[in-house]
């Protein structure tokens, strides 16, 4: 995809429509309050991080319904928040499509070409670190008194709301990302993954 994606977005029923553009150049959000405000827009080039998920939302006695959560971060700190809320599962099925379809436009257009930079980095020997984990062309360190795992021993466990790193022969070491509260758990997960398939290509295909 190389054009310019629009999506009308309701974080709610009540909620005015919105307007989310998705451009290979720009991201632009209308979450203001006031529909006469101007929209948020990042240059590509300004945008740093990702974090989405689904959380439910609790009644009184039982869950009445969810809400998908995608956040934007810039690197000034900025942040563009896209909501879509279901109650009583009303639009749950549309709402789900859409909150796929909006993750997957924004990392063919900006976060798969994040993660193929670390990638880069990996290939020209030069660590690197993400979200408290350390990468070398040895292994992963995610905890200084574990040490080192060296990329052979080196486990990975994709779950719906998180992603995992242990070894694999001390399981118990392990570190989980959560996607819906750590900013580029998702690249992370991406970057790991692209390695070990460089890597061990027969294991990971």
């Amino acid at each position: 995809m190389t054009t310019k994606i629009e999506f009308t977005v309701k974080s709610s029923i009540f909620d005015r429509t919105r307007q989310l553009t998705i451009d290979p150049e720009y991201l632009e959000f209308d979450d203001n309050d006031l529909g006469s405000s101007l929209p948020v827009r990042f240059l590509k080039e300004e945008i740093e991080g990702i974090k989405y998920g689904v959380k439910g939302i609790r009644g009184y006695r039982f869950r009445i319904g969810r809400i998908y959560y995608i956040d934007i971060k810039s690197f000034s700190g900025d942040v563009i928040k896209i909501r879509l809320k279901s109650v009583y599962r009303i639009r749950v099925k549309r709402l789900e499509a859409k909150y796929g379809q909006i993750l997957k436009v924004l990392f063919t257009y900006y976060f798969n070409e994040i993660a193929r930079r670390y990638l880069e980095l990996f290939r020209a020997d030069e660590p690197f670190e993400m979200l408290g984990v350390k990468f070398s062309a040895e292994g992963v360190l995610f905890d200084e008194k574990i040490g080192l795992i060296p990329w052979e021993f080196l486990g990975t466990k994709k779950y719906w709301t998180y992603y995992a790193l242990f070894s694999e022969t001390n399981p118990e070491h392990y570190k989980a990302f959560n996607y819906v509260d750590q900013w580029n758990a998702a690249v992370l997960h991406s970057v790991t993954e692209g390695i070990l398939k460089m890597k061990f290509p027969v294991r990971h295909s």
